[in-house]
């Protein structure tokens, strides 16, 4: 086994260096789990998802036109859930950024649970890793914008509407 990774981790090393700093480190411990996980006739380093590769690129990318090169910039999926990986929102204010937030997450949701949602205390600690959060207008800056985001009956969930995963749809080219 030993043998297997020595032989792949100047690959692994290589491709975690291409993720983000703060995320370098877990793409690396991922990647060499993985690595090391496998059995020994099948090791290898595994393949992140691409429109040529066996697993099919996201229905909402495909949907949207959103090449696999601009979505890897915003998202990082690890084979099995996605994280936000974007630093720079483009955003100057901070119910901008909030918002932007907001369309990501309900992305990253629908990709894993196939449901556009947005859990309060999700975006609110996704607000804060991006010094984006603003306790009194938090809620005020989502009711705001009605039309992308729609309050479920808890109150703690909102789901994108149509309107917003098209937005969100933009705001994933743009960023990239």
């Amino acid at each position: 086994m030993f043998k297997n990774v020595k032989e792949h981790i100047g690959e692994i090393i290589e491709i975690a260096n291409k993720c983000p700093d703060k995320y370098q480190v877990k793409c690396f411990e991922v990647l060499l789990e993985a690595l090391t996980r496998n059995a020994p006739s099948s090791i290898g380093v595994p393949t992140p998802v691409t429109q040529g590769s066996a697993q099919k690129l996201p229905d909402f990318f495909n949907a949207n036109d959103i090449k696999e090169d601009s979505w890897q910039k915003i998202f990082y999926y690890d084979g099995k859930a996605y994280s936000i990986i974007v630093k720079d929102l483009k955003e100057k204010t901070v119910s901008g950024k909030q918002i932007k937030l907001g369309l990501l997450l309900g992305i990253k949701n629908l990709l894993e649970t196939g449901k556009a949602s947005i859990q309060k205390d999700s975006l609110i600690a996704l607000c804060k890793e991006h010094s984006a959060f603003d306790g009194p207008n938090f809620s005020t800056n989502m009711k705001n914008k009605k039309n992308l985001f729609l309050q479920e009956s808890t109150k703690d969930t909102w789901v994108l509407t149509i309107p917003g995963q098209q937005k969100a749809a933009e705001a994933i080219k743009d960023l990239a």
